[in-house]
């Protein structure tokens, strides 16, 4: 076999929370979480995460690090490294390929559900820059997937060793250091699901959407090349990296449960609960007279909701984004001398993808005018349009025009709203480390990294075109023209259509409507840093205890984050300039720089003892001094963070851990210098199947509780309900931000028994705290709850609704939720972890277990307020919108003989309520998944191996709820964190 056994046996490993170092990544145990082979190359030190420290193979570390190994990535299938750490129990969904609505283009890791900003995201220990101008989280496109040698996962705050932004933990990539020959690699992959699903496709028949068939789809291949070799005299290595991958689409079209919007329903065209609920923007016109819907063929009818007047959006929008990447990495190192070694790495990535979402409409309850005398408004069918939008014969023979109109139609003829993200980085990191003497070692470098990112949004409705195309006339001839015919102005025409239901709207119309909007964003980072360190036992700092001597270091460092995005001029209208968009996309440009200190003292108080094997105390701790500037204004403010751990080891079998870390995040450039203009928002709908308690005949709220939040005596009973959800908000930045503070406590013990060698067992508890938390305003459904309930001032000024008392999305409507350090949030629960393996049958089996249960993950969006319970509940004011209370992963794995490997992996996600579910099926409870996973590797000779697998082959169908909001939830679903189908993978790879 041409690998290692070890690296066989993490190559039978599907799920990276499996690591066969399922306790700490202690640095002792580097043989477990190591390739071997690479350890007999390299030069003895190994990067331990949690401390910059060199690392002592005598002693323990106190911090929990989860590792995972590069044959795990590879036997997961997938080649995107973030579709593999989102499996780890202690990950939770962040911006990834499954993201349409909402996406960033980026793809972003969030641990302990603490928001993606928290997430510290290192290469090799060096932080990583902004992953675009519209998000500040880490880019993990820009790690190179098949040079990483292993991962390791750090869940709580390390601050005081790394810096800014790890509150929710770092994860490390330690990549490759001296790969020597040249490795090819080769994979496929695709989804597969039946769809055969009777109760989705009972809800699709009853409300008169398509079936799916079964399907093939989401195509993708990914091709790599690596090229190594050390210098001549053995002083150095260099390694070149290359990959190009590619993705194909999956629309929501294509599975039984997402091909229709589906929320609480027990009309006559629903089943079981469930309805295709939609969107009731579709042929929608309103005014005075009320509402009206138009049929196919023309007629105005009053309207009713239900499936067969609002539109079915969803399918339209993308479950996998189609997308290409191609990344460039090269690295190397040169000892230039015994004492000192020159490294340097250059980088760079081109990523392109599509987000795709429903057509647009001319959004917008009561948002427009119109002339009364518009020839296309007179004598319709059914209905007048004229008296629908209050115009008088007088008005209809003057041309009076009338405002405060709905004349809302999906662009069906146009097609769907298209993003075209493409995303690109560069980033170069050298320097100098090196002995002098003999204990002091040195480390001085410097790193910078530039992101380019660009969005360019078709098929949108410009709000001021279509205003103009609703002014239409007569010109005398018979031909309808706009009254203001300037930009080559065609009336638009959703108000009439042929009788055999064909449109009466053409390409021309649409053409004039319909516009570009376009985003250019540029994302800059520098980082200075110096450090030195040693082993002070040499001097005679030691404890009298012990023979390990007291480690001690001392750094510096400066990092400066610019950022800059500047929007077309349509796009930054205040209101917004387009209808699909919510709101104004505003420039943003500022600055964040930093300066830094920092220790770390690692001090063996007893070692070699009875009852003390070890008994180690560390600790930490990092001052920084930050200026701000943007939109013309400044702000600075300093942040102290530090740590402390204590690890006691009392016989050779167990050791006990236990630490406390102060973590503080900085408030970034967006946050502090986004512009405020209107965006949207999403509530949660109720059992009745209202998301506005105060909406319809029937309101779910009394009229002294609407009255709370602005709705009079006459409107109560006549309000439209929010449609699909999404009401407006007032969004932005606030320059008087200040930094986030955490607290984090871990306790553990691991046990390695003499007895049963092979066996690590490792059980953690974990509290964190953050406080001063930035967060988007209170929350919207916090606000109308809290409103509706007491009438406070401080809940109901926060709320506004339009003249006609609803609160669906427009100009000056909805929710002020902008940026400001109010929340707290905190967490806590128990990661467990095991790790067995035995000789068996002529090979090695071996088991590996990871799981976290929560204990508790409350979200406390203000001072005073009651917590919200966010353990296996569905709430949109949560961080993360589904946060199950256990999870879990187990992999059975053999190392077989003749090169055969096999193993199974058995993913565990519990499920998680909501009180307002009405259908059993859809929303009262979202139902506990298990994923079965296979995979076989082979070695065909010493320099080929072949792999395959299928992830989910039981194909499972993942749990779904109206409650999935973008952008986390789409298709009715949460697709970053469940399977949406069946996945087959095959590669080969070659090693010279």
């Amino acid at each position: 076999m041409k690998k290692s056994t070890q690296l066989r046996l993490s190559a039978g490993s599907l799920t990276v929370a499996l690591a066969m170092v399922a306790a700490p990544a202690f640095a002792q145990d580097a043989d477990v979480t190591v390739d071997t082979t690479a350890e007999e190359e390299a030069p003895p030190a190994i990067i331990v995460t949690g401390t910059r420290l060199n690392a002592n193979p005598n002693l323990e570390s106190a911090a929990p690090v989860l590792s995972v190994s590069s044959e795990q990535i590879a036997a997961r299938g997938t080649t995107r490294i973030e579709d593999l750490t989102n499996q780890l129990p202690s990950v939770f969904a962040g911006q990834a390929g499954e993201v349409s609505n909402g996406a960033s283009g980026t793809s972003t890791l969030n641990l302990r559900g603490l928001g993606s900003v928290r997430t510290l995201v290192l290469i090799d220990g060096r932080r990583l820059p902004y992953g675009s101008s519209q998000i500040s989280s880490a880019n993990l496109d820009l790690i190179p997937s098949q040079l990483v040698e292993r991962v390791d996962i750090l869940t709580g705050g390390a601050s005081a060793v790394y810096g800014s932004d790890a509150v929710g933990g770092v994860a490390n990539f330690i990549l490759k250091r001296d790969f020597e020959g040249v490795e090819l690699d080769a994979q496929v992959g695709f989804q597969q699901n039946g769809n055969d699903q009777d109760f989705f496709e009972n809800v699709l028949a009853a409300g008169g959407q398509p079936i799916p068939d079964p399907a093939l789809d989401g195509l993708e291949y990914a091709f790599t090349g690596i090229i190594g070799t050390n210098t001549a005299d053995g002083r150095g290595n260099v390694t070149l990296y290359a990959n190009y991958e590619k993705r194909e689409q999956v629309t929501q079209d294509n599975r039984a449960f997402s091909a229709c919007t589906i929320g609480n329903s027990t009309s006559a065209t629903s089943f079981g609960g469930a309805g295709c609920v939609g969107s009731a923007n579709f042929r929608l016109f309103g005014g005075p007279g009320g509402f009206a819907f138009q049929e196919e063929d023309g007629t105005i009818i009053p309207f009713a909701g239900g499936p067969a007047q609002t539109y079915n959006f969803g399918q339209r929008n993308f479950f996998q984004r189609p997308s290409e990447r191609f990344t460039l990495y090269a690295k190397g190192y040169y000892e230039l001398t015994d004492n000192v070694e020159m490294f340097m790495d250059l980088s760079y990535v081109d990523n392109s993808s599509d987000a795709q979402i429903a057509e647009t409409a001319s959004f917008g309850i009561g948002a427009y005018s119109i002339n009364c005398d518009n020839p296309y408004i007179q004598g319709t069918p059914g209905l007048a349009l004229t008296d629908i939008f209050g115009c008088t014969a007088d008005d209809i023979a003057d041309g009076n025009i009338v405002s405060g109109i709905s004349a809302s139609h999906r662009n069906i003829e146009g097609g769907p709203r298209n993003s075209r993200l493409d995303n690109s980085a560069f980033r170069i990191v050298g320097g100098f480390r090196g002995t002098f003497a003999d204990i002091w070692d040195w480390e001085a470098f410097g790193q910078y990294g530039q992101t380019s990112d660009t969005s360019v949004s078709t098929n949108d409705f410009v709000v001021a075109n279509l205003q103009q195309a609703f002014f239409a006339v007569d010109d005398g001839n018979g031909n309808v023209v706009c009254i203001d015919q300037s930009g080559g102005c065609v009336p638009y025409n959703p108000f009439q259509r042929n009788a055999d239901g064909t449109t009466r709207i053409t390409s021309d119309q649409t053409d004039f409507i319909q516009g570009v909007g376009i985003i250019i964003g540029e994302t800059k980072q520098l980082v200075l840093g110096a450090n030195i360190q040693a082993d002070l036992g040499e001097y005679g700092f030691s404890s009298p205890f012990s023979d390990e001597g007291v480690a001690f270091l001392v750094g510096v460092e400066y990092r400066q984050d610019k950022l800059q995005s500047t929007p077309d001029e349509i796009s930054r209208i205040p209101g917004g300039g387009f209808t699909g968009v919510g709101g104004a996309t505003l420039p943003v440009a500022g600055r964040v720089d930093v300066h830094e200190i920092y220790t770390e003292l690692q001090v063996p108080l007893i070692t070699d003892r009875p009852f003390f094997e070890e008994l180690v105390v560390a600790g930490q701790y990092r001052h920084s001094e930050y200026e701000a500037e943007g939109n013309n204004s400044t702000n600075s403010f300093a942040t102290d963070a530090f740590g402390v751990q204590l690890s006691w080891k009392p016989i050779e079998d167990i050791t006990f851990r236990g630490q406390f870390q102060r973590a503080v995040r900085a408030p970034n450039v967006i946050e502090l210098y986004t512009g405020q203009d209107i965006g949207l928002a999403n509530l949660n709908q109720r059992s009745s199947g209202l998301y506005d308690p105060c909406a319809t005949a029937n309101p779910d709220a009394s009229a002294a509780a609407c009255a709370n939040t602005g709705v009079t005596a006459g409107q109560y009973g006549n309000i439209l309900d929010v449609i699909s959800g999404q009401t407006g908000a007032i969004t932005g930045g606030n320059p008087d931000l200040i930094p986030e503070s955490s607290d984090t406590w871990t306790f553990g013990a691991v046990f390695q028994p003499t007895f049963a060698p092979g066996l690590i067992v490792s059980v953690d508890y974990f509290d964190i705290t953050v406080e001063d938390y930035i967060s988007a305003g209170i929350g919207q459904q916090t606000i109308l709850d809290n409103c509706l309930a007491t009438g406070d001032s401080t809940f109901c000024d926060l709320l506004q609704r339009d003249a006609q008392g609803s609160l669906n999305s427009a100009p000056g409507v909805g929710f002020t939720l902008t940026n400001v350090n109010i929340a707290e949030l905190t967490t806590s629960g128990i990661d467990g972890q095991v790790a067995y393996r035995l000789p068996l049958g002529g090979g090695d089996l071996s088991l590996n277990y990871a799981a976290t249960y929560l204990l508790s993950n409350d979200f406390i969006p203000f001072p005073g307020g009651d917590a919200i319970d966010c353990v296996a509940q569905l709430n949109n004011d949560c961080v993360v919108p589904v946060n199950p209370k256990y999870r879990h992963n187990l992999t059975i794995g053999w190392d077989g003989i003749a090169g055969i490997s096999p193993s199974l992996t058995w993913r565990y996600y519990g499920g998680t309520d909501n009180e307002e579910g009405a259908s059993p099926e859809i929303d009262d409870r979202m139902p506990a998944v298990n994923y079965l996973d296979f995979t076989l590797f082979a070695d065909l000779t010493d320099s080929v191996t072949l792999r395959g697998g299928v992830l989910n082959f039981l194909n499972e169908q993942p749990p779904v709820s109206s409650s999935s909001g973008a952008p986390l939830g789409n298709g009715n679903t949460f697709p970053t964190l469940y399977d949406t189908g069946r996945t087959f993978f095959a590669g080969i790879n070659f090693e010279f």
